[in-house]
């Protein structure tokens, strides 16, 4: 009772980030990017291609390892 749930908009997340086409954020292993709950983090890993883009992505503890959409990730390329 009184929760609302957010559900993201594949792109609305990237916009304003440099990215490709469908709204993914342009990513290599090595990068730095900038989540909006997490912090700073570095790209471990990139998987897949278009809104099927899976970014592996190293914060800084407690977070840890995370595994996320590229398509619907609050990520800004650094």
């Amino acid at each position: 009772a009184g929760v609302a749930r957010v559900v993201p908009q594949p792109g609305a997340a990237a916009a304003g980030a440099a990215g490709g086409g469908g709204g993914s954020l342009a990513v290599a292993a090595g990068d730095k990017v900038q989540h909006a709950k997490w912090g700073v983090g570095t790209v471990v890993a990139v998987k897949g291609s278009g809104n099927d883009t899976e970014l592996q992505i190293a914060f800084p503890a407690p977070v840890g390892v995370k595994r996320l959409l590229a398509a619907f990730a609050p990520l800004t390329k650094l």
